[in-house]
């Protein structure tokens, strides 16, 4: 046995089966190695037991997926706070117990059930994501790492808190702005106008100190498993979505890629993320922030709500550059960028009405942030009108 195997074996657990043994290696390089596929390897997550690499390299993959990331703005805060030398070794220092699905690890014979220690049913010390809202980050030093904080992946700023009930407050990634927190609530309001109120992750404004956070809830139940699309699907599915989305062949060639997938009216799914896209310039909506919800006791599945939707209105970093400079001519490439509506669809579910007023809510958002002028308001209303006319006029041709 080599000595990574003896210093940093671990069993990964789907709720209270053994599902395989393995080791990492933090540095120089990540390393994950399965070393013995246990009784229950069939409950292994997607992508190690059918992967698209070779099995290290796939659950390597799931785990860089839990683990904060490098872009964060307090990623060193956090790894020097907490001893760690990244975001992967910091992952493995408590138990990696989710909000998202039901895998979790522990050391050899260490006893421990599910139901005692589980984030669904019990109630953890939310010290730690309350130090990274108020950046007091030498109290991290005293926290216990039993969180969900240490495998809650994304580029922003974010802590787990217990606020009638858990929930995810997120800062704006650049430290200047509430623009981003602010862009999410605005995009889930408009999402929640283009797809049933269930099908969106409804987002809140949460002030902490001088600034706004965006706060969610829990997006699935205790019997349900939150898989993103880009470990769903094969490779040859996302990089196509990856393609220019407005050009018709690659549209058809994406459809005709999920059409077998076996999730239900996901074809309509992204026909409504398309619309939210063109209304509201976001572009973050990739396979990472798109996901289905699997009932591990059922087997079914569905898609998730819409989630993630900071840099809605161009309250993203860049986004915040582009409205500031938008002229007759951004009009035109801004309207080729988002323009991705396909006249052969179906838009009998859309009701124009349902976005009457919404420039209502824009003003009541944006104007919490001193950046949004009464002139780039202004700015970013028309682009909301512009983009929203395009789409009353290909659906109203449809009907």
């Amino acid at each position: 046995m080599s000595e990574i195997e003896r210093t940093n074996k671990l069993i990964l657990m789907f709720k209270n089966y053994e599902v395989l043994s393995f080791s990492y290696e933090s540095e120089p390089k990540r390393v994950v190695h399965i070393i013995e596929k246990l009784e229950h390897f069939d409950k292994a997550p997607y992508g190690v037991l059918h992967p698209l690499y070779d099995e290290d390299t796939a659950l390597l993959k799931f785990f860089n997926s839990r683990s904060i990331a490098p872009q964060r703005y307090d990623y060193n805060e956090i790894l020097k706070a907490t001893n760690s030398k990244n975001g992967f070794e910091l992952s493995f220092k408590g138990h990696g117990l989710s909000l998202t699905n039901h895998y979790w690890f522990k050391k050899e014979g260490e006893k421990l059930k599910y139901e005692d220690i589980n984030f669904f049913t019990n109630k953890w010390d939310d010290s730690f994501g309350r130090a990274v809202l108020n950046k007091d980050y030498e109290k991290l030093k005293n926290c216990d790492l039993n969180v969900p904080d240490i495998v809650t992946n994304g580029w922003a700023v974010k802590g787990w808190i217990w606020d009638n009930g858990p929930k995810l407050y997120k800062f704006s990634r650049d430290k200047i702005s509430s623009a981003e927190a602010l862009g999410e609530v605005l995009g889930s309001r408009l999402a929640r106008r283009i797809f049933p109120d269930d099908q969106v992750l409804h987002y809140v404004l949460k002030k902490i100190g001088n600034n706004y956070a965006s706060a969610a809830p829990v997006l699935i139940g205790i019997d349900e498993e939150l898989v993103p699309l880009s470990n769903y699907f094969k490779s040859d599915v996302f990089h196509t979505y990856l393609k220019r989305f407005n050009n018709r062949e690659v549209q058809n060639e994406f459809f005709k890629l999920i059409e077998h997938s076996g999730i239900p009216g996901i074809k309509e799914f992204f026909i409504k993320i398309t619309c939210v896209r063109h209304l509201c310039f976001i572009s973050d909506l990739h396979f990472d922030n798109i996901s289905i919800i699997k009932n591990n006791k059922t087997g079914k599945l569905r898609m998730s709500p819409l989630y993630d939707l900071a840099g809605a209105f161009g309250t993203s970093e860049s986004g915040r550059k582009f409205v500031s400079n938008i002229n007759k001519g951004t009009y035109l490439v801004l309207f080729y960028v988002f323009n991705e509506l396909n006249p052969d669809w179906d838009y009998s579910w859309y009701d124009p009405k349902r976005l009457d007023g919404f420039e209502n809510e824009i003003i009541e958002i944006l104007t919490k942030s001193e950046f949004y002028t009464p002139e780039l308001l202004d700015r970013i209303i028309n682009v909301f009108r512009y983009q929203k006319e395009a789409l009353d006029k290909i659906a109203k041709k449809i009907k």
